[in-house]
This record gives C-alpha cells, structure tokens and sequence, in this order.
C-alpha cells in the first residue's frame, strides 16, 4: 500500500469516526437528559439522509442548473424534517415513557422496523447516493466532515458545560 492511499484512508477513516461520534453524542444527551433509550436513532439519521436524497432530485430534476447549491438546502431541510418528526413524536409518543428504560427500548425498537420497512417501500431495498457538489468534490470531502462535526459538537459542549442542562 503507497503512503498516499494510507493517508487517504486515514482521513475517510476519521471522518467516518466524526459522524459516529455525533450519533453517539445524540444517543448519550437523549438518554441523559429524558432517561429514554433510542433505538430508532439511526432511522432518524437516515431519515435527514433521505431529506437530502429528495432534495437532490428535485434540484435534479426542476433545477439541474442550480445543482451544486443543493447541499446547503438540503441540509437545512433535512434538520428541519428530522426536528419535525422527532417533536411530534416525542409529544405523541415518548413523554409518556419517560424513565422507563425497557419500555422505551422496545417502544422505539418497534418505531424503527416501521421507519426501516417505510423507507424500504419508498426507495426500495437498494442504497441511494447523492450527488456530491463541484465545490465538495476531492481532498476535501473528509475535511469537511470532520470541520462541520466541530462545528455542531462544540456549541453542543458549550451549551451542556455552561447551562443547567447536563447530562
């Protein structure tokens, strides 16, 4: 393996670990601020992830000049979809399994095969893939993952270090 394949992987390598670590994040403050264990965190991540699919096609599809511009769109969709469900969950659903560990495990268990199998039957059983932007294109790429990871977890640190809410 050449030294410019290692450092490659080194740096898909820590991105990954960014994103990971931002989901683990949101998994400790949920169950440390609400007592609730989340099994369908992940579905919620692929939920904005499906956001920015929609996205990308319609932008694809009405807009194909305009493209590139997609990402910022779509990240600002797929945040506000994303709060969306998961506030009109949290009012219908959890508040009234708060502290309650194994109720809430397969409560959000049982949400999660209904979000896998809604997402199966909306997509299809295949992976999608988004278009990745002129600009976001190339050494780039696993920078910026890991700058907009410090950029969302440090206010999230702030906020938890210096305000009552702690875990």
């Amino acid at each position: 393996m050449s030294f410019d394949i290692a450092v490659m992987q080194a740096f898909n390598g820590l991105s990954l670990f960014t994103v990971l670590a931002l989901m683990a994040l949101g998994l400790a403050i949920i169950f440390g601020l609400m007592g609730v264990i989340n099994m369908a965190h992940g579905e919620l991540m692929a939920m904005g992830a499906y956001t920015t699919y929609l996205t990308a096609v319609i932008f694809e599809r009405f807009a194909p000049t305009l493209l590139h511009f997609y990402l910022p769109v779509a990240v600002v969709l797929a945040f506000g979809v994303t709060f969306a469900f998961g506030f009109a969950l949290e009012r219908s659903f959890i508040r009234f399994l708060y502290h309650r560990p194994l109720d809430t495990m397969l409560a959000t268990w049982g949400l999660s095969l209904i979000l896998q199998q809604s997402f199966r039957s909306l997509f299809g059983p295949r992976e999608v893939g988004v278009p990745s932007p002129s600009w976001l294109t190339g050494a780039w790429q696993p920078i910026s993952g890991m700058s907009r990871s410090k950029i969302s977890s440090t206010p999230t640190g702030d906020l938890l270090d210096r305000t009552d809410l702690t875990i």
